[in-house]
C-alpha cells in the first residue's frame, strides 16, 4: 500500500513566524511553479494515475495545491482534519523572537511531552497522525496526501519504526518514532516522499 507524501508549497507568511495550525495561504507563485513542473512531467513517479484517494489537510495552503491536483488527476478530494500540522496553541502568529525565552527552553527541556502555548505535544499529535494512519490502512486504497512536513516527519519515522506490522503503537515504540522524527530534516516546500507498507492480510 503506497501513501505518497506531498508537503503543500511555501506559505505566505513572513520568515521567522511561528505557524502550525494557523492557517496561512500559499504563496500563489510558488504554488503555480509546482502545477507548472506537474504539468511538464517533472516530478518524481509521475503521472500518478493509478492512485485511488486523493486527500488533505483542511489549512488553505493544502487544499490549494491539492484542489488543483484533484482536477489533474480527476479524483475526488477529501479533507481530514486529522493530517493538520501541530497546534502551537497561544504561539501561532507569533515571532519566534517574541516568544517568552523561558517556554523555548521548558519546551526544548521536553521536546516529547511539552505543549508548545498550550497547544499540541509531539506525542499528542504522533497519536493524531496514527490514528488516521491506521484508518487509511484499512482502506486498503493507494493514496495521494497533501499535509504539512510535521505529519511527514511522523510518519517517516513511524515507517521506520513499523514498517511491515500492524501491532498497536506501544508506549516504548511510540517515544523511539517521536525521538526520530525530531531529528528528521523538515521536508522542502512542495517535496513528494513515498512510503509503503504492506497490505493486511486477506481474511480467509
Amino acid at each position: 500500500m503506497r501513501l505518497l507524501l506531498i508537503r503543500h508549497t511555501a506559505p505566505d507568511i513572513a520568515a521567522g513566524m511561528c505557524y502550525g495550525r494557523l492557517d496561512v495561504p500559499a504563496l500563489p507563485a510558488e504554488r503555480d511553479a509546482w502545477l507548472a513542473d506537474w504539468d511538464a512531467g517533472r516530478h518524481p513517479g509521475q503521472p500518478w494515475s493509478d492512485y485511488q484517494r486523493l486527500v488533505c489537510s483542511p489549512a488553505r495552503r493544502c487544499r490549494s495545491l491539492a484542489t488543483a491536483l484533484s482536477r489533474r488527476l480527476v479524483l475526488p478530494l477529501n479533507s481530514d482534519p486529522a493530517w493538520q500540522e501541530m497546534d502551537f496553541g497561544a504561539w501561532e502568529g507569533q515571532s519566534w523572537d517574541a516568544i517568552a525565552r523561558s517556554a523555548i527552553n521548558a519546551w526544548a527541556a521536553d521536546p516529547l511531552d511539552y505543549a508548545p502555548g498550550a497547544g499540541e505535544s509531539v506525542r499528542a499529535m504522533m497519536q493524531r497522525v496514527l490514528t488516521a494512519h491506521k484508518a487509511w490502512r484499512q482502506l486498503e486504497q493507494d493514496t495521494i496526501l497533501v499535509t504539512h512536513g510535521g505529519v511527514i516527519r511522523l510518519l517517516q519515522a513511524w515507517h521506520a519504526a513499523r514498517p511491515a506490522d500492524d501491532l498497536p503503537p506501544d508506549p516504548a515504540t511510540l517515544r523511539s518514532a517521536c525521538q526520530q522524527a525530531l531529528t528528521l530534516p523538515t521536508p522542502m516546500p512542495g517535496s513528494q516522499v513515498l512510503l509503503q507498507w504492506k497490505r493486511f492480510p486477506s481474511e480467509p
